[in-house]
């Protein structure tokens, strides 16, 4: 598998868009419920950033145990070494 289908398919495993997704929420739907652009949850779910304590926070709220999820998540990020 190309190392861009493993990204892909690693990103799609993203805790908080499989929540959105499983929840029916838009980006736009979510962001808002975080108090966020829709840009910085485009970024999260891509892996790009990761959310700050504070919205780490507001996450926990709204999703149970997105921190450590989160981190699961990440550690299972694709390299070109794998």
């Amino acid at each position: 598998m190309s190392m861009k289908a493993r990204l892909t398919k690693w990103k799609s495993n993203n805790p908080i868009k499989l929540f959105r997704k499983e929840n029916g929420l838009s980006q736009q739907d979510l962001a808002a419920m975080i108090g966020v652009s829709t840009y910085t949850l485009q970024r999260w779910e891509g892996g790009t950033v990761s959310p700050t304590n504070g919205n780490l926070d507001i996450l926990n709220e709204i999703i149970e145990g997105i921190e450590g999820k989160l981190q699961d998540w990440k550690s299972e990020r694709p390299s070109y070494n794998d």
